[in-house]
């Protein structure tokens, strides 16, 4: 999976979704959106970039938050 293109796709979504005034909402709904339309593979992808420095440091906040209830729980 082309790395460059998940986070860039992530982030494009993120900044479609975060122009609604309420970024509680919009996290809400980017997290929604990753969950039912990207499949398991490409969220996966998504979340170990995450975990990465370089990763990290690409995606956007509204992305980072949503991510957070995308993690399995421990």
């Amino acid at each position: 999976m082309n790395s460059d293109y998940v986070l860039r796709m992530a982030n494009q979504i993120g900044d479609a979704l975060g122009i609604n005034p309420d970024q509680d909402q919009a996290v809400r709904d980017l997290a929604d959106h990753l969950k039912r339309f990207w499949e398991p593979r490409m969220r996966g992808a998504l979340l170990t970039l995450a975990d990465t420095p370089d990763g990290a440091a690409r995606l956007s906040p509204l992305v980072h938050r949503a991510l957070t209830s995308l993690r399995p729980s421990p």
